[in-house]
């Protein structure tokens, strides 16, 4: 059988390298996919989502052409390949129109990491309706949501962040290290870096015995790294993100998937989150009724980690924070213990065979 998956960023296509590996235990399939350099091992890529890959309405209008470009290359793909399973993760602007396209081609639609339409969009859940024949949510509270709002093929197995993270989390004594992630996109780090690293300074003048670490992703150009470090040559550059959640006493991380794998962790944390201006004020518009933005909060559905969203991320209330949770040691103990409460409701491990049987169910 001929499966195209559709990725649009490093966690999704982490996911569905391990979907891959547990679907070839299952059957005779022939992957095509747009991914970055993780599947493109493990199947034959059409295309890569690094192209396209943006975070705010401002910079989306640089990459339309390409956008198009690669929206004919996954249409060809679909009818010359005769692909009988399209399996789309997250990337919903993308997506939703390969899953209407696929749908007509009488291919079978999964969506595995279904939209945020309990954010924003709702209408979207109409769309999945007609174009899908299997959802598979990965956030626990998405369950009661689809239920209650007619999503009429969801499925919860549990999300797949468990799969990764079973066998890494160690019981490492947290050391004097303080974690930086402002983000694994070019223009994420970008926009969030400084009010990081500003702290960083605040925090390192004050407490010179804390070590700083930025896990700066690999896929991305060192030049980069070494230009936005100019003036903080107290950060150390690393690339293991797992390694140093595990040891890190303290961690100001972009808000995203890496706040739920350090919350697994048990780190304590700061959330922060800027983008563009345009990208900030039409999410206000558009998003409604959330409290929160950080995984961790939203499925604890309380303020366990502080969020600093775009003029509140200042460094000074970066450092402020740094300083409730350092000099509070009641306070580290509490949201350690609640960031590690989500391992009981993320799912049993394993996550991902489970999900790949019921994907095998439509072939």
């Amino acid at each position: 059988m001929n499966v195209l998956i559709i990725t649009g960023e490093r966690s999704a296509e982490n996911y569905a390298s391990l979907l891959v590996d547990e679907l070839n235990k299952l059957g005779s399939f022939n992957f095509f996919s747009i991914c970055s350099d993780i599947l493109d091992k493990k199947t034959t890529k059409i295309g890569d989502y690094r192209d396209i890959s943006i975070i705010g309405a401002r910079e989306a209008f640089g990459i339309l052409k390409k956008a198009i470009n690669l929206l004919g290359k996954a249409k060809k793909t679909i009818k010359e390949k005769n692909i009988e399973l399209v399996i789309l993760l997250d990337f919903p602007e993308f997506n939703l129109k390969i899953a209407r396209f696929a749908k007509k081609n009488k291919a079978k639609v999964v969506y595995y990491i279904t939209p945020q339409v309990w954010a924003w969009r709702r209408y979207r859940i109409k769309k999945l309706n007609q174009y899908t024949n299997l959802t598979l949510p990965i956030l626990p509270f998405e369950r009661l949501f689809f239920k209650s709002n007619g999503l009429k093929n969801a499925k919860f197995f549990g999300h797949p962040i468990v799969d990764i993270l079973h066998n890494r989390v160690g019981i490492h004594k947290k050391e004097n290290i303080i974690l930086l992630m402002p983000g694994s996109r070019k223009s994420e780090i970008e926009f969030n870096y400084k009010p990081m690293f500003e702290a960083a300074k605040l925090i390192h003048e004050k407490y010179p015995h804390f070590d700083f670490v930025w896990i700066f992703p690999q896929h991305l150009s060192m030049t980069l790294a070494n230009k936005l470090k100019k003036g903080y040559d107290f950060i150390k550059i690393k690339h293991n993100p797992y390694k140093f959640m595990d040891k890190a006493f303290y961690g100001i991380l972009k808000s995203g998937t890496t706040t739920l794998e350090a919350s697994l962790f048990g780190l304590p944390m700061t959330v922060v989150y800027r983008l563009s201006k345009l990208s900030y004020r039409m999410g206000k518009i558009l998003i409604k009724n959330i409290k929160y933005i950080s995984l961790p909060n939203l499925i604890l559905n309380r303020e366990v980690v502080k969020e600093l969203i775009e003029d509140e991320a200042t460094a000074e209330s970066i450092f402020e924070d740094f300083e409730r949770i350092h000099l509070n040691a009641q306070i580290r103990k509490n949201m350690r213990s609640e960031l590690l409460s989500l391992w009981q409701i993320l799912g049993d491990y394993p996550i991902t065979p489970k999900i790949a049987k019921e994907i095998a169910k439509l072939t």
